[in-house]
């Protein structure tokens, strides 16, 4: 991947997804009763509250998520997950992205998808989409366990930033033109260093700023 000029980046909840995969995730584990407490989907409405005022602490939200099912390994866990995406993920992928997607393809532009949601979640999905390169929140590994704590830099706001650089960083890519596409104020840091970004049925505070800067406004639906 050295001679690469351009990359298309994409987040995913809400952009590729008609939807927000972790909190899919909460629901398929509570509905297929593997969590009982109530609490499990209470720490979820709060995130997804505290994620949309901006004010989310992911450290926190992550550590006490994964408390939940801290007990089972890792084979298990996935085990689980390759059953939600195909029930829960795949019928919500919207179609124009998978198009788009294909698209950058055919022009040997590396895809790239960048998601705040963990990452045991976020690489079976992005398969799912044909990305070429997926990250997400990575989580501490131990004795087949996740810890609950996260292992390097998290993907959230300016820390997909960084991933990035330091993605490009180890394929020796020194400078390449940016293709984004985000629904969320979340991501204006990278929006920032992107030089071309879409927005996807963009929040009011994305929808604003990309008014202001000319970028592409587009609204994507599952009924191509």
């Amino acid at each position: 991947m050295k001679n690469i000029t351009s990359l298309a980046v994409f987040d995913l909840d809400e952009t590729l997804l008609s939807g927000d995969s972790s909190r899919l995730w909460t629901r398929y584990l509570w509905d297929k009763k593997i969590i009982t407490d109530s609490q499990f989907l209470a720490l979820d409405d709060q995130m997804i509250a505290d994620y949309h005022a901006g004010k989310l602490n992911m450290d926190d939200y992550l550590y006490q998520h994964l408390s939940f099912y801290r007990n089972y390994n890792i084979e298990t866990i996935n085990q689980w997950v390759n059953d939600y995406i195909e029930e829960c993920i795949t019928p919500l992928l919207y179609p124009q992205g998978r198009d788009i997607i294909a698209q950058y393809q055919q022009q040997h532009i590396p895809v790239i998808i960048i998601s705040a949601t963990m990452s045991f979640l976020v690489h079976p999905i992005a398969k799912q989409l044909n990305a070429d390169i997926s990250m997400g929140i990575d989580m501490e590994m131990k004795e087949d366990h996740y810890t609950g704590y996260v292992d390097g830099i998290p993907t959230f706001r300016e820390g997909k930033v960084s991933r990035l650089q330091q993605w490009m960083e180890n394929e020796n890519i020194n400078k390449s033109y940016v293709y984004f596409y985000t629904d969320s104020s979340n991501d204006l840091p990278l929006c920032y260093q992107a030089d071309n970004v879409f927005t996807i049925n963009a929040d009011k505070q994305l929808a604003q700023i990309a008014n202001k800067k000319g970028w592409t406004s587009l609204k994507w639906d599952l009924n191509k």
